[in-house]
């Protein structure tokens, strides 16, 4: 009796083992693997990402999952729920608007961005705003104008951030004046990376050490999407250098530097600044001075275009012109279409906006 009951215990402690070590794979609905989601629990607590094969190593007993990808919809999975380990995310119904090609001056790009800094205790940060990019063809100028709002779980979070990091992170809502997948192919004829072409048309991009992500063009749409962990091909590179020169490199924390980027194209396959889509911008390490694990994630959408000249530009910044309240925020995104966050990971936000959203 005494060793049944022994053999019990022990089969529900490898159960329990089993449960909280749990591997999950994240794909789309064609079955490809999603890479880059953000994983929270049911208190908007950071989990971790999915590597190149869209898989996360351990749900840390979160009995639900929140994921979070810029091209995907966002969603809650109980873990009971998870069939073969596997969950599907559905595209966003978020849709650009049609635009004529004018022979004016200037393209003019809105955006739209959000970011949330996330750790153990769930979100610390957020920060959002709308962007006026412009793309002058003459002299090939990208220039933007942020309006943004930021809040701290508490008011020195916000002020370190805000004003330490606060306009570096606007930037990563502008236009950019190489699109990523451009900056992959310079890489390429440099030979820093290799570029494979599988039978999908998928293009893998590797180093000598490993995959460090992929391009996608789909002619049919005309879009061309671009992943890839830009910190682990810096560091890759350092290694490299520092084992050609016979030195050692100092070894530091692993950390993830992952960008996501979507681009229209012409049919030559070509992407000017103008053309963006979408990005998304994803960070996770560990505190210098602790095993607490963080992620900053940013994502930011092309909500409007059209082309004008300065005189133009002026006064559709007047016309568009939105407060910088939650509130006004959130209406924004609905009437864009920004697909919205994960239902526990948006009620964690909330929390540090409480006062604001009583208004």
């Amino acid at each position: 009796m005494l060793r049944k009951l022994f053999l019990f215990v022990f089969l529900l402690f490898l159960s329990a083992l089993s449960l909280n070590a749990q591997r999950i794979q994240v794909v789309a609905s064609d079955g490809l693997p999603i890479a880059s989601v953000c994983v929270t629990n049911e208190k908007g607590v950071f989990i971790g990402t999915t590597d190149n094969e869209g898989w996360l190593e351990d749900t840390k007993g979160a009995q639900v999952l929140n994921l979070s990808h810029i091209a995907f919809q966002d969603i809650a999975v109980p873990l009971a729920d998870i069939t073969d380990n596997r969950i599907v995310m559905a595209d966003v119904e978020y849709v650009l608007p049609d635009v004529e090609v004018k022979p004016k001056e200037l393209a003019y790009v809105q955006t739209y961005f959000r970011l949330i800094y996330l750790d153990d205790d769930g979100p610390l940060y957020y920060r959002g705003g709308v962007i006026d990019n412009t793309y002058e063809f003459a002299n090939h100028k990208t220039s933007s104008k942020t309006r943004s709002l930021s809040k701290g779980e508490s008011g020195l979070i916000r002020f370190l951030i805000s004003s330490i990091v606060g306009r570096y992170i606007d930037k990563m809502g502008q236009l950019t004046d190489v699109p990523a997948y451009q900056k992959i192919l310079n890489y390429a004829e440099r030979g820093l990376v290799t570029l494979t072409t599988e039978p999908s048309g998928r293009i893998i991009v590797s180093d000598s050490v490993c995959t460090l992500g992929y391009i996608d063009t789909d002619t049919v749409a005309r879009t061309r999407t671009t992943s890839f962990n830009a910190r682990l091909f810096h560091d890759n590179r350092k290694k490299a250098e520092a084992k050609a020169k016979g030195k050692k490199i100092k070894e530091t924390k692993e950390r993830d530097e992952t960008y996501f980027e979507v681009y229209r194209i012409d049919e030559e396959g070509r992407s000017r600044n103008d053309d963006f889509i979408m990005r998304q911008w994803q960070i996770s390490s560990e505190h210098r001075h602790s095993s607490t694990k963080y992620m900053i994630l940013l994502q930011a959408y092309a909500t409007d275009y059209d082309y004008i000249d300065k005189k133009e530009y002026k006064q559709l910044r007047k016309e568009n012109k939105v407060d910088m309240e939650i509130n006004e925020l959130r209406i924004f995104e609905k009437a864009h279409k920004i697909p919205a966050l994960a239902p526990d990971v948006k009620a964690a936000v909330d929390k540090l906006f409480e006062k604001d959203l009583t208004k």
